[in-house]
């Protein structure tokens, strides 16, 4: 009975420092949250939560602003998940629920109408969706959880609409920063690279995927995506969707900088094999763009952006959305035939593009 016993009260040590934590840091991205939803964990002296109560709470206190999306797809009926992040109706979702959706309905938890929803603008490079729907107010939200905090083995449970009884998926964050491919929503047969995804152990199936990815303070660390087994589940990372939200719910349209070219960001197991310096390899450059006249040419590796290092945790892709805008002048530094050189260029902005 006692290694039981001294498993049961590391467990709770460690979910006790864990829900500390995610009550002390909390970062609200999105300034239209609602005021009724604190996103705080309040713990009392002396009180102990256990792994499962502290997953049972977490979802409990997130339920009613997951949503069920159902949507008109051929060859029948889809249905899907996300959250509520704002109280008038804006929706955050993933592409693959949404694609393709010829009409888009939306079930709230303790809500007996079927509302309507039209895309409000998407990201296929970090693959999230924004959607709404109108003639609501005073709506229950979810916030975005600290990116930072976000670490290797941290408890995580997903949770799914109504449609699919709000079911919760509890699992560990088993690796961060993975390189995921996924299907293209608008170009049938091909897929998409997804950089900076958080793999789980938590099963995500086509009910909760586009739901939220929580903490035990029921704040979101990812949007699940659907597995394409039934080994693991992973998610959208917050670091890389929460600019993409914030510009569509201030502007309605997502807007990033652009080099001018198609890269593809490479894990450090591929560079090592092809010996290849870490970073992003330029796989096309636009014939008229800021890449073209600055001489670079598909194949090299861009391996920094001004005093940035790119690396798993900075993929190309995520920085030109946080740390870098359009017009902005920025030195480029890459690797071409394992000669390392520096270009200056001019970042543009454009939409992100599916192909």
């Amino acid at each position: 009975m006692r290694p039981v016993l001294g498993r049961i009260v590391a467990i709770t040590a460690g979910l006790l420092v864990t829900a500390l934590v995610a009550a002390g840091v909390t970062l609200a991205i999105l300034r239209f949250e609602s005021r009724t939803n604190t996103q705080q964990v309040n713990l009392r002296t002396g009180v102990t939560i256990l792994e499962d109560s502290a997953i049972v709470q977490a979802a409990a206190k997130a339920r009613p602003a997951v949503v069920s999306v159902v949507t008109q797809q051929l060859p029948g009926v889809v249905r899907g998940s996300g959250y509520l992040a704002t109280t008038d109706g804006y929706i955050v979702t993933n592409i693959n629920v949404i694609a393709g959706a010829s009409g888009m309905t939306v079930l709230i938890p303790g809500d007996a109408t079927a509302h309507e929803a039209r895309l409000v603008d998407y990201d296929c490079q970090t693959a999230v969706a924004v959607i709404k729907i109108d003639k609501v107010n005073g709506l229950p939200t979810l916030a975005f959880a600290d990116p930072t905090a976000l670490v290797q083995g941290q408890v995580v449970v997903a949770v799914g609409g109504p449609v699919d009884g709000n079911a919760i998926s509890p699992g560990y964050v088993s690796a961060m920063h993975r390189v995921t491919s996924v299907r293209d929503p608008v170009n049938l047969g091909r897929t998409l690279q997804l950089s900076d995804t958080i793999v789980t152990d938590a099963v995500i199936d086509g009910g909760t995927s586009g739901g939220p990815l929580l903490n035990v303070g029921s704040q979101v660390v990812g949007i699940a995506i659907e597995s394409p087994s039934t080994v693991s589940g992973f998610g959208l990372n917050v670091a890389d969707i929460q600019d993409d939200v914030q510009q569509i719910l201030t502007t309605g349209q997502v807007v990033v900088a652009s080099l001018g070219a198609t890269t593809s960001d490479m894990t450090p197991e591929s560079a090592a094999l092809n010996s290849l310096p870490e970073g992003s390899q330029v796989v096309s450059v636009d014939r008229v763009g800021a890449a073209a006249a600055a001489g670079l040419r598909a194949g090299d590796v861009i391996t920094q952006i001004d005093d940035v290092r790119i690396d798993p945790a900075h993929p190309l892709s995520l920085l030109l959305r946080s740390r870098f805008h359009p017009n902005q002048r920025v030195t480029v530094s890459y690797t071409r035939a394992a000669t390392s050189t520096q270009a200056e260029l001019t970042l543009t902005g454009q939409h992100p593009s599916c192909s």
